[in-house]
């Protein structure tokens, strides 16, 4: 129970849209069926098999867990002459998988894809007070027959695993995909417009916005390259907005979408429409430990001067710990893409843990002592320079929050530092010692 309880939470931290993650190992997989218009023979059966088949797209609106508040989405075929109607689901995963953490730590992801009656699988959600909504497809008889072949090929064991990846291949990307490969590449050539200004950090704070450490984690883990303003394509990470552009996307002469219908409205607040900032309540959080810092060393006694060291120490260990994880998250895993780049990584990294192991000999008159007070300089300098380079529009990172935090208090304990670099140290008050 332990080990699940802080995969969840890294996964939260780490954006879980959806949440989760298989245990497959890597395997080859067979090639995926050929698209339409490839085999006038296969096509001419496709045809056969379509003709009595729709297609729809389901989108589910948010849950209460955290990572459901992504909302979900489902690729849904209905075969008259066969009486199935099943709903697929790219979302699949299961905590109790081999391996869970470790994967999930290096990035390593494993989703699976399955097919549910599609009526029971809305019933689950419908009793989640989940938002319904039906997008109905307009697609020819061949394109439902061969996108029938594309997901019975995909469901398959040794096809059905893939690795997630929170905005680029998603539950969302992958209904996207399917039918982007049958239409030719017709969503893409659709989507692959700018798109309302939103950047994954946005959106992933938008959604956070009513859970502080996850709100607080998301911006400490995101480094610049989830600030860049996405297009609607890569919008389609989320269901919602997948939702809003299908309809605008042309197929076989006519909007794709022939349908669009709420089936069932859930009765919930909704989502905030933008990412709130928070960076004055940071900053006076920031201050206030700044605040304490100065207090505590402008009134030298032993007891000052030991609360004065625990504080230290614990400021640095945190911040060493985390910029370890951050550091090793940017360089040796998958979640570079998403957590490297990142000038967080200048205000806590691993040089941090040396400042905590040194800080309790600041006051002492030695080498050692000067090299601890020299350490807060430099560590104040760097996280210094971080937040004056993301204010540079080449360097612009979206984590001002985390900023507003972290600097005063790297200040308040590198302007202590200054101080003693240089003072005397021969006759060092008791009260001074830690």
């Amino acid at each position: 129970m332990a080990a699940r309880r802080w995969a969840w939470w890294i996964g939260v931290l780490l954006l879980g849209v959806g949440g989760g993650l298989g245990a497959q190992d890597n395997q080859p997989m067979d090639p995926p069926p050929p698209p339409p218009g490839v085999s006038a023979a296969l096509d001419s059966s496709r045809a056969v098999r379509g003709a009595s088949m729709a297609v729809s797209v389901f989108i589910y609106g948010p849950g209460d867990a955290v990572f459901e508040r992504f909302g979900h989405i489902a690729l849904a075929i209905a075969d008259a002459a066969t009486g199935e109607d099943i709903a697929f689901n790219w979302g699949m995963f299961d905590f109790n998988q081999p391996n869970f953490l470790g994967r999930f730590l290096t990035g390593d992801t494993k989703y699976w894809m399955a097919g549910y009656p599609t009526y029971a699988f809305n019933a689950a959600y419908q009793a989640q007070n989940r938002t319904i909504r039906q997008l109905r497809l307009n697609l020819t008889p061949v394109q439902r027959g061969a996108l029938a072949d594309f997901v019975a090929w995909n469901a398959q064991e040794r096809n059905k695993y893939y690795r997630y990846d929170y905005y680029r291949d998603n539950c969302a990307t992958r209904v996207r995909d399917a039918l982007d490969w049958v239409l030719g590449g017709a969503v893409r050539r659709a989507l692959d417009v700018p798109g309302a200004g939103r950047t994954w950090r946005g959106e992933t704070g938008r959604i956070t916005a009513s859970d502080l450490p996850v709100f607080a984690g998301i911006h400490v883990a995101l480094g610049r390259n989830a600030d860049q303003p996405l297009s609607r394509w890569d919008e389609g990470f989320l269901p919602e907005y997948l939702g809003e552009y299908l309809p605008t996307v042309v197929a076989n002469g006519q909007s794709l979408v022939a349908g669009n219908a709420i089936l069932f409205e859930a009765a919930r607040e909704p989502m905030p429409a933008t990412a709130p900032k928070r960076i004055v309540g940071g900053l006076m959080v920031g201050l206030l430990l700044a605040a304490l810092i100065s207090l505590l060393d402008a009134r030298p006694t032993p007891v000052t001067t030991r609360l004065l060291t625990g504080l230290g120490v614990c400021w640095y260990a945190v911040g060493g710990i985390l910029g370890t994880v951050l550091l090793l998250a940017a360089t040796v895993t998958k979640h570079a893409p998403y957590m490297g780049a990142n000038l967080t990584l200048m205000l806590v990294h691993p040089l941090w843990l040396m400042a905590a192991l040194l800080w309790p000999r600041r006051n002492v008159a030695s080498r050692l002592g000067r090299g601890a007070a020299a350490l807060a300089v430099l560590l104040m300098v760097l996280s210094t320079a971080g937040a004056l380079l993301a204010l540079l529009p080449a360097w612009r990172q979206g984590s001002a929050v985390v900023m507003a935090v972290v600097l005063p208090v790297t200040q308040a304990l590198g302007l202590i530092g200054w101080r003693l670099v240089g003072a005397p140290r021969s006759v060092a008050p008791r009260a001074m010692m830690a």
